[in-house]
């Protein structure tokens, strides 16, 4: 017996396993598709392009509206929490400075574009992936859709990954025909396997178009594998679930009350007509006389009266406004609608941003640790390009958090700590440095130019003097 899937593989590759790797990897992929985790990522992925449950409400009744109302607030959460955490550059400081120096210069805006994208796939997919690749001799990072990545883990806290699956859909042409087809990606310490599915009816085989197996990466011709499974991951929680998970009723019943209280507004003429004798022979004639002569033909002491639909909006609006505000509280959010948040003080906007903060330094605290994986690429990449062996050497990652807040305070705190703190780490908190390095740097040469300003003004000075 095996303790688990991934023990199981390396039987297989070993030789001493009753099933083939690609059997078992067949099997992977049909059973995660069937997992709750997957059906959760899959919806949770719809909601985000405001796409829910509203879309399966239907109306029977002949000629009646069906409004199907979408709300785009997980968009708008998900989009707010990734924003405020990582929408400013982040802060790289290594006691290293050459280790310091050649990280930023890897970390560029597209390497930080990644960061942002990957944290905003763990709030919305419950974890997420990025996956090293090389591309003309320099490392690049791949966002994988958390729905094509099956992770094979090592641990029962799934906290070490010994390999992973990846499977995506792919468009080909056989000739003049255009087709589907599933390519398999097998990836562990050794390398890749590759495979593809051709169709329905078809079963994995070596993929002899994108290479069956091959390293991790080469440079300058020469096959390299890293020493650990190529890549890493997010998560947004401990039980990787998304944030959709914990708000999909709340956005739900908004969606549905907004549609019926639309479809009700549609529906509902201004006015009632109450018919008495009326001489007409139907009601499409007593419409079409009402609208083309305004005016219809009654009977003997016939008539026509009518009643006002009274429609009561204020008690939905209400509903909904406590829909709205249940939303942003459990999905610890910030709701930047609330008329009271432009007029509050310094203090009273970090407690309102109180709930967002916490659950944003958490992942930042997951992030940190992504960054842990992501090291060894880093290093790896950095000796093979001559740039020295900093496999040693340890860094840390800021985050420059983006909530409102009172400059004018931040920097008199910055003032009054003189003596107390650093100057680096005055610099770092000044709401205005976005580079602490360049800015040391760019002080540094500011007081050298005023030294020679000023030896030069003494020398002169002694010149002047009358002998």
């Amino acid at each position: 017996m095996f303790s688990n899937r991934l023990q199981e593989i390396q039987e297989i590759i070993a030789g001493n396993a009753p099933m083939s790797l690609v059997e078992i990897i067949e099997e992977e992929i049909k059973e995660f598709k069937q997992t709750e985790q997957y059906k959760i990522m899959v919806e949770a992925e719809q909601y985000y392009r405001n796409r829910s449950d509203i879309q399966r409400k239907t109306n029977d009744l002949k000629n009646r509206s069906n409004v199907k109302m979408e709300h785009p607030m997980l968009k708008k959460l998900v989009d707010q929490k990734a924003n405020y955490l990582l929408a400013k550059p982040f802060t790289v400081e290594s006691e290293s400075k050459p280790y310091a120096d050649a990280l930023n210069e890897l970390f560029d805006q597209d390497f930080r574009r990644k960061i942002k994208s990957l944290g905003k796939g763990a709030v919305k997919s419950g974890i997420a992936y990025l996956a090293p690749y090389f591309t003309e001799d320099k490392i690049k990072f791949m966002r994988l859709p958390s729905t094509e990545v099956i992770p094979l883990w090592s641990d029962a806290e799934r906290t070490e990954m010994g390999a992973y699956i990846r499977f995506y859909n792919q468009t080909v042409y056989e000739g003049k025909t255009k087709k589907t087809i599933m390519r398999v990606e097998y990836w562990d310490t050794t390398g890749v396997k590759r495979y593809v599915n051709n169709g329905p009816g078809t079963s994995l085989k070596p993929d002899t178009d994108m290479g069956p197996e091959e390293a991790h990466f080469s440079i300058n011709g020469v096959l390299y594998n890293f020493s650990v499974v190529p890549i890493a991951w997010l998560k947004y929680n401990e039980e990787e679930l998304p944030l959709q998970y914990f708000i999909k009723d709340l956005i739900d019943d908004i969606n549905w009350q907004s549609s019926v209280t639309s479809d009700v507004l549609r529906d509902v003429a201004k006015f009632i007509y109450i018919l008495k004798d009326y001489g007409g022979t139907d009601l499409d004639q007593f419409i079409r006389e009402l609208r083309e002569s305004l005016a219809i033909k009654v009977e003997g002491t016939g008539g026509v009266d009518k009643l006002q639909a009274e429609i009561n909006i204020d008690a939905v609006m209400k509903f909904l406004d406590k829909n709205r505000r249940d939303l942003f509280d459990f999905a610890s959010g910030v709701d930047t609608k609330d008329p009271d948040l432009g007029n509050a003080s310094g203090t009273a906007i970090s407690f309102r941003y109180m709930d967002l903060d916490t659950d944003c330094s958490s992942l930042a605290a997951e992030l940190q640790d992504t960054f842990l994986r992501l090291k060894v690429f880093f290093d790896v990449y950095l000796q093979a390009m001559g740039k020295g062996d900093f496999s040693n050497e340890a860094f840390s990652i800021t985050f420059n958090a983006d909530m409102p807040v009172n400059e004018t305070d931040i920097i008199t705190n910055i003032r009054n700590s003189e003596g107390i703190l650093s100057k680096r780490t005055q610099l770092a908190n000044h709401p205005w440095v976005q580079d602490v390095d360049e800015e040391l740097k760019q002080r540094e040469e500011e007081q050298a130019e005023d030294q020679k300003r000023f030896d030069k003004g003494q020398y002169d000075g002694l010149e002047d003097e009358p002998s």
